[in-house]
């Protein structure tokens, strides 16, 4: 009898103990949830390190690796607010973090040879169909998964954030989760991203803009009048104007047709054949000097805007409040958007934080990315900086970077819920509301949730790419001759095995179609 007592005294101390740790590592968190948001993101900054100096866990002191993309270098204080964020990170659960930005040009391929060579990292960032693509990786072991019972013991205030009918969209092909959604923006427009200056000056009516065509007496106005502009300026990681309102699907895993109620698969090929008029006018393009000479070489389509003297560019994912980051990008003038696609809910798997593998120390990185997503403190120093040094606090809302600070990742969409970033000057208040209302009202595919197994596809999928990085953006860019290289790009397609993957890929549609009652 006394051993029993023993024994359940013990079992009831664990418990207790487990339960304490929960608890400090989740206590601080003023984090909005997706319903309020927007009201309570700009107040949440007000949280101190001296507030949070109380709460810190009983747990051993580890040291952990955070790769990300970012646009630029963020600047010479990098590992000023790096020492700040482990002060902070010390005292809420023990653990220091080795921030390592990498440009966008840099990400993939260190990434890759960070795990060819078993070198050590243990967060890293993510996205379906972009840098670190999720299924692909999962494929090569890559990514840890990350279970429902360690979400609901290392990350529950993160989870809860997200609404329940977005996570399906982390599921992988196996209906596992690898990765943590970095929640914001939900749903994508592509946009023309156009210099304010010259909509001003030329009365430009960007609500004329539907597509490219209505685009190119601008651009032959610009090209005329303004020595020194680039009308329209594309390269290697920004190109792609070619949208078609009549289709669901485009940028994402497949199309369909709007008025098919069949929902019949649309492959690359067929999509390849009608884009001839739309190459032909990019090559006229790039003729008239409308677009930048090196198009095809350079590789940051950032490196081009930052000089201020590209009047047109495109965004992928335009979005409430963007403006001001591309300013930030444009050289410091004023850009607006114009829409050229419908809005469609790409659900929130397009950013995500992954835990590699290899990690050490897993649950301690689960901690860090719920605190990157639910502390607004720690959010709004990585995003920001120090405050009096790197920015000024102007209210509850607002903040205005200091110029030439020492600090500017300008990526708030890479470390965290965005929902608890302080608004920045020209960002209007409603942000989030707006944001928060696109998610909603952006059409939902019926693709959501569904993604190609490419196991049996995987030598076809990398020849493939090498074929489309050939002929590609040699021909979005106008600086090849469509009517004598579409043919050859087709034939090699074809040759490589793009019918074998759009085979694969409709039958799993199908099937898929089936399963879910899409269609009768």
């Amino acid at each position: 009898m006394k051993k029993t007592k023993v024994s359940l005294l013990v079992k009831w101390f664990a418990v207790i103990l487990c339960l304490a740790i929960i608890a400090a590592c989740s206590n601080n968190s003023n984090s909005p949830n997706a319903t309020n948001a927007p009201s309570n993101a700009g107040n949440a900054g007000e949280e101190t390190p001296d507030a949070a100096a109380s709460e810190a866990p009983s747990l051993p002191e580890v040291e952990l690796t955070f790769i990300y993309p970012v646009s630029a270098n963020p600047g010479p204080d990098q590992k000023l607010v790096n020492d700040e964020i482990n002060k902070y990170l010390k005292e809420k659960i023990n653990a220091t973090v080795d921030l390592k930005p990498l440009t966008f040009d840099e990400y993939e391929p260190k990434l890759n040879a960070m795990l060819a060579a078993g070198e050590n990292f243990d967060l890293a960032w993510s996205s379906k169909g972009w840098l670190g693509n999720y299924q692909p990786y999962i494929d090569r072991g890559a990514y840890l998964e990350i279970t429902e019972d360690m979400i609901g013991q290392y990350a529950a205030e993160a989870r809860a954030n997200i609404p329940d009918k977005f996570w399906p969209d982390m599921l992988a092909v196996d209906g596992k989760v690898y990765g943590f959604p970095i929640y914001q923006v939900a749903a994508k427009t592509k946009s023309l991203v156009i210099q304010k200056r010259f909509v001003d000056k030329y009365n430009l009516d960007v609500s004329a803009i539907q597509s490219y065509k209505e685009l190119e007496p601008f651009l032959k106005t610009l090209k005329d009048n303004e020595p020194g502009i680039i009308p329209l300026g594309l390269a290697q990681n920004s190109w792609g104007l070619y949208t078609d309102r009549t289709k669901v699907g485009e940028g994402m895993v497949l199309s369909y047709a709007k008025d098919d109620p069949t929902l019949k698969y649309i492959g690359s090929l067929q999509t390849l054949d009608e884009k001839k008029s739309y190459f032909d006018t990019m090559r006229s393009w790039y003729q008239a000097g409308y677009i930048n000479d090196d198009a095809p070489i350079i590789q940051n389509i950032n490196d081009l805007k930052s000089k201020g003297n590209v009047a047109v560019a495109l965004e992928f994912t335009s979005k409430p409040g963007g403006e001001v980051g591309e300013m930030a990008v444009n050289g410091g003038n004023e850009v607006v958007y114009a829409p050229i696609s419908d809005s469609y809910f790409t659900g929130i798997a397009g950013a995500m934080h992954v835990i590699n593998k290899g990690s050490k120390n897993p649950e301690r990185t689960l901690m860090l990315i719920n605190l990157l997503n639910t502390d607004p403190y720690l959010y709004n120093l990585i995003c920001n900086g120090i405050e009096g040094k790197h920015y000024n606090k102007t209210d509850d809302k607002y903040i205005e970077p200091i110029k030439d600070s020492g600090y500017a990742p300008n990526g708030d969409w890479v470390f965290g819920n965005q929902f608890n970033a302080y608004l920045k000057p020209g960002q209007a208040a409603d942000t989030w509301e707006r944001t928060i209302a696109l998610n909603d009202s952006a059409i939902v595919p019926a693709t959501s949730g569904f993604g190609v197994n490419e196991e049996n596809i995987k030598a076809e999928i990398a020849n493939v790419t090498a074929v489309n990085n050939e002929y590609q953006v040699a021909l979005e860019s106008g600086s090849v001759d469509p009517a004598k290289e579409l043919s050859k790009y087709r034939e090699k397609l074809i040759a490589s095995g793009q019918e074998k993957i759009e085979k694969e890929a409709a039958a799993q549609w199908d099937k898929f179609k089936q399963e879910k009652g899409l269609v009768k």
